[in-house]
């Protein structure tokens, strides 16, 4: 498995290795590498403070516990576990949201579309009232703009955690399918309707401001 950090080491195997010798160059790396994608995972639990205190608490357990990783899963994996069971512990503590495991589509009662889009007065139900605007006919700058990521940071926000959690892995860090289901324990199911339902809320604040 190739490594997440640079090509002085080629796969995780080598990088593992190195950070079980203690190599300072390998473990600093792995923190020049995932240290900003953590915090911001664990913003959306928690705190900004509380945030890089619980990435800080990380980055001891690692150094503390990787001569116990068995490999199982990739080492950026195992790296985001550690500050997911974490992070869920202070989340609670500060009451600003439920652990992952009592979220998801069975308790999420925003649908993925406003039902009564899909209720035409002349074609009936399944049928499109309005057509969803092609995003590919947008001008790139009106995507780009910083008003529009704005708005988007701010319809974030407003997105169920479970679905704000896979939003943030698949499309802002890039993460692939099994990635993400192996560090949020989710199923494969489960992972899309998730990302299904966040795309779609997204695109609706979208369009509501795109359209204006």
């Amino acid at each position: 498995m190739r490594t997440v950090v640079d090509d002085r080491w080629a796969t995780d195997d080598e990088l593992i290795a190195a950070l079980r010798k203690g190599d300072g160059g390998a473990f600093q790396a792995l923190v020049d590498t995932l240290h900003a994608p953590l915090v911001r995972l664990a913003r959306m639990y928690v705190s900004t403070a509380t945030a890089e205190d619980a990435v800080q608490d990380t980055w001891v357990a690692v150094v503390r516990s990787i001569g116990a990783f068995e490999g199982r899963a990739s080492l950026k994996t195992w790296v985001f576990r550690i500050m997911l069971n974490r992070v869920r512990t202070l989340a609670r503590r500060e009451a600003k949201t439920l652990p992952f495991a009592t979220a998801g589509p069975e308790t999420d009662p925003h649908p993925s579309v406003d039902p009564r889009r899909l209720v035409h007065p002349e074609l009936g139900a399944h049928h499109w009232v309005d057509v969803p605007a092609r995003w590919e006919l947008l001008p790139e700058q009106r995507l780009m703009s910083a008003e529009v990521r704005s708005v988007i940071i701010e319809a974030m926000q407003k997105v169920p955690d479970a679905q704000r959690e896979v939003l943030t892995m698949r499309d802002i860090e890039g993460w692939s399918s099994q990635e993400t289901c192996e560090a949020l324990g989710i199923s494969a199911v489960n992972q899309r309707v998730l990302l299904h339902r966040g795309r779609a809320s997204l695109r609706a604040v979208l369009e509501d401001y795109l359209n204006d």
